[in-house]
Formats: structure tokens, sequence, C-alpha cells
């Protein structure tokens, strides 16, 4: 049978032609958005898990005073860091003038350990038994002894009551002010494989002490508000060398030592070899230390980590937030750009545009808040961000910039392509229908 096709019928399908091969044109547009959408998904979350997103680089190597110890580089992430530098140790029979905190125990673990093995030793026993007449008008002997020997047992309650003591009769008095209180000038560099400069110049004065340790004589730097601190014979005690500079640091003494003009002098080491650890009398060990950042740090915390501070927390703490809120809003995203082909309707398609948008807009706060970070760590934290450092971003960044890239062009497309499409200007019947007016009725 020969079926009758009316010449309106097939008028109006030859005026929707062009309409529709303009429809399919969005569709596989959209579609491309849609599978770009999943791949900066999986890009963002690749970005976020790694280490990569700030790389900074000292070069052939940047001293650092509060760790003496050569700064290499360092890589961090949203939630891990990575610092590698090397640590110069002289070597016993070097004919060099040490810092008195070289021989300190650095790991918290050992430390912990030598305190607690210290602490059965009979002279601290008989330390901490010593009489202190009160109150005291000097700091005296048997007060330096019962004060190290408090702080060895942690006897925090009684150790505290003599750190005032001590503060009061030495760290905060005139005299001490001069030697504790540097200017705000850059340090005065010292090379510390001059010695017969450094002794007959007296560079460092009454700081400069020739110490027995272990029965080999040593030149050291102490400052002499941390000689006042310490109790005689100290150097033959067992243990207590190593334990020397945590026990001043625990009594805010610090580690430097001034000139007459307040500048603090810096006994800087000569930078490492680019081949091989040892050189001009030291050894260089290298040291790599990785951990996860603490979102919710402690003052303590914060106090004894000098690359961190409540502004880089924040900071902090904002870049992972917004780094969870963006995989999460891409997630809906990337669910939405799809449902836009099983239901064509344009209201879908706005939604799934806007909330492109909203990722977008997420994920360039965490871009914005890592450079902020960076800008205040240049600034304010000298530990993490040495003078004379090199900045580099990593692939995370360049990842994070893609994924913002494709969000933003994603939703923009999403919302140009969802007009809507009535009547004679649908392609089909059943895109016409999708677009009509939704009346909800009981």
């Amino acid at each position: 049978m020969i079926r009758d096709v009316s010449s309106s019928t097939l008028g109006r399908e030859e005026e929707r032609k062009p309409l529709m091969a303009a429809y399919m044109f969005q569709r596989r547009v959209l579609f491309g958005c849609s599978l770009l959408m999943v791949l900066s998904l999986i890009m963002w979350i690749a970005a976020i898990s790694t280490d990569r997103w700030v790389i900074i680089t000292g070069g052939k190597g940047i001293f650092i005073p509060e760790t003496r110890r050569f700064f290499m580089d360092s890589h961090s992430g949203l939630w891990r860091y990575c610092r590698h530098t090397k640590t110069p140790n002289a070597l016993p029979t070097a004919n060099v003038v040490r810092n008195f905190t070289s021989i300190a125990y650095v790991n918290p673990v050992t430390l912990m350990d030598a305190k607690l093995n210290a602490s059965q030793l009979d002279f601290v026993r008989k330390f901490s038994e010593e009489f202190v007449d009160t109150p005291l008008t000097n700091f005296t002997e048997s007060a330096k002894q019962r004060m190290f020997a408090h702080w060895v047992r942690n006897d925090i309650v009684e150790f505290e009551e003599f750190k005032k003591i001590f503060e009061k009769l030495v760290l905060n008095t005139t005299a001490a002010r001069p030697e504790i209180v540097p200017v705000a000038e850059k340090p005065i560099v010292i090379d510390p494989l001059n010695v017969r400069a450094i002794e007959s110049r007296k560079i460092f004065g009454s700081a400069l002490k020739k110490v027995m340790v272990d029965s080999t004589f040593y030149y050291f730097v102490i400052p002499e508000v941390a000689q006042m601190a310490i109790f005689e014979g100290w150097n033959e005690k067992q243990y207590v060398p190593k334990l020397f500079w945590p026990y001043v640091r625990d009594l805010g003494v610090p580690a430097y030592v001034l000139d007459e003009n307040q500048v603090i002098l810096q006994l800087v080491p000569p930078q490492p070899p680019s081949r091989g650890r040892e050189a001009n009398g030291y050894v260089y060990q290298p040291v790599e230390r990785c951990k996860y950042i603490d979102m919710f740090a402690n003052s303590e915390a914060l106090r004894n980590d000098p690359s961190i501070d409540l502004e880089v927390m924040e900071y902090i703490r904002t870049q992972a937030s917004f780094a969870c809120i963006t995989v999460f809003v891409m997630t809906l995203g990337s669910i939405f750009s799809f449902y836009t082909f099983k239901n064509p309707r344009y209201m879908f398609k706005r939604l799934a545009g806007g909330i492109d948008l909203v990722a977008a807009s997420t994920a360039v706060v965490v871009i914005q808040s890592l450079i902020l970070s960076v800008e205040y760590t240049r600034n304010n934290l000298f530990y993490a961000y040495p003078e004379g450092a090199e900045l580099t971003y990593g692939y995370g960044v360049y990842l994070a910039w893609f994924t913002f890239i494709v969000n933003l062009v994603c939703g923009l497309l999403f919302l140009w392509y969802s007009g809507k499409k009535k009547g004679a200007k649908a392609p089909n019947d059943e895109v016409a229908m999708a677009d009509e007016p939704t009346i909800m009725g009981r």
C-alpha cells in the first residue's frame, strides 16, 4: 500500500534539518565537555594528592642558623611537604670553632631517651636533693644543679619555678639584654676554619671556650647567658654535653652571640661539596624529612616548627577545605553533565553549567590561597623560604589550572547552549516537548 505523505509534513522536516544539524553539533560539543569534566576531576584528584605544588631550591646550599644545616631544596603540596638538607658535622680531628648546638641531640625521640637515661644517674639524683636557700638574690651553683635535675626528670612544676627565678635574676636583667636582643641587621658571617684569627682577635669574647668533651679539647662558642645557666663541670657528666642546647633552649636562651653593636655573629661552615660528603674538615650528612601537615597543630607544635605559624596554618586549612569541596562539586557537575543527554530539558543544562562554574571558583580559591601563602612565607618565614632561594611551581599547580580552565569553559558552554527550543525552533518534537513549561498540578 502506498502511503500518502502531505507536502506540509515534508516541508517541516526540510526546515528542521539545519536545526537538527546544529542540535547534533551542540550535543557533540557538550558530550566532549562532559568527558573533559571527568578528565579534569581525575586531574584534580591527582593534583591535590601530589606534594609537587611548590618547589624551593637553595642552589649549592643556604645555611639555616636555627638548625645549623644547609637548606638544599623542598617541595610541598596541600597535605605533605618534604625538605632536603645537609648537616655539616666537624670531623673529630678538624681544627675548627664549633657552635655548642652542634653536639646536641636533634631527633626528638633520641632526646627523650637521653633525658630518661640521664634521670637515672646518681649525679642527677644528688642535684635534685641540693638545698637552695630562697629567696635567691643571685643564681647560685646549687640553683643551677637543681634546675637542671628537674628539667631532666621532667619535674615540670619545679622546673618552671626555677626558670622564673632564672629569668628574673639573669635573663631579664639590664646586663643580659645587650647579649640576647639583636638589632635588625644582617648577621656577620664568621669562618669557623679561621681559628687563629677568632682567638687572637677575641671576636666572640668570653663566649669562646676551650672545652674537653670525650677526652678531646674543642673550641666552642657558648653564649655567656647559657654559661650562667649550666653547672660547673657539665662537660664531664654523661649525656649533659648533648643535652646542653635543648636545656638552655627550654630556658629561653638564644643560641647566637652578639658583637658590641648587638649584631649576630654567625659561624657558617663552607658550602657542601658538589660531590662526596667530606670537605674542609666537615662531613655533610644529607637529611630528607617528609611529613604530613597537621591541620590543627597546637601552640606547642607551632613553636617547635619554624616553617609554619598561625597565618600559614590558616592558608593551609583554606586550601585543604576548598580542595575537598571542589572534588564534591566537580563530581556533581560531571553527573549532571551526562544527565542532560538523557533529559534534554534546558534547566538541566543550566544546572550543569552553574555547577561547573562553582567548581571553577572553588578551584581558583585553592590556587589563590597557595600563591598568597607562598608570598607570606617568602616575607616572614626565613626557615621555610631562605633568602636567596628560588621558587618554581610543580605539576600540581599546572593540573589545578587545567581543572579551572576546563570547568570555566564547560560551564560557559553549557549555559550558552541552554536556550529554550520550543515549537518551530526545536529540531524535533521530543526536544520541543521537553522545553515546554511544566504545570505542577495536585
